[in-house]
Parts: structure tokens; sequence; C-alpha cells
């Protein structure tokens, strides 16, 4: 899979987790929610963004890689 796909997948997947953790949110109201929240969602943005970023940086690098090697 390449460097753009595995992006996509990466995306679309936050995507749906925020989707579906906004449909929980809206039935599920009570500390543990807030607990669960806090423990594993509200820093995932960040590394989900993190890791796009670094996603890209390779894709550069190896683009770079394979035109000096031509």
């Amino acid at each position: 899979m390449s460097l753009s796909g595995s992006k996509g997948l990466l995306t679309d997947a936050t995507r749906q987790l925020q989707t579906r953790w906004s449909d929980t949110r809206n039935a599920w109201r009570d500390h543990k929610a807030t607990e669960f929240e806090d423990l594993y969602l509200t820093d995932l943005s960040t590394a989900v963004n993190t890791a796009l970023r670094v996603i890209d940086e390779l894709d550069h690098l190896l683009q770079k890689i394979h035109a000096d090697c031509e």
C-alpha cells in the first residue's frame, strides 16, 4: 500500500471514529464516558495530525530518493 493510501485510510478511519463517538456520546452521558473521552480520544486528533504530517514528509523523502536514483 502506498503512503497516500495509508494516509487516506487513516483520515477516513479517524472521521468514522469521530462520527461514531459523537453518536455514542449522545446516549452515554455519565462520568465513565467523560473518563473514556479524556483517556483515549482527547489527544487522538493531535496524534493523527502528527502522523499525517510524518506520512507527508516520508512521501516527499521517498519521491526524492526515487528521483535521485533515476
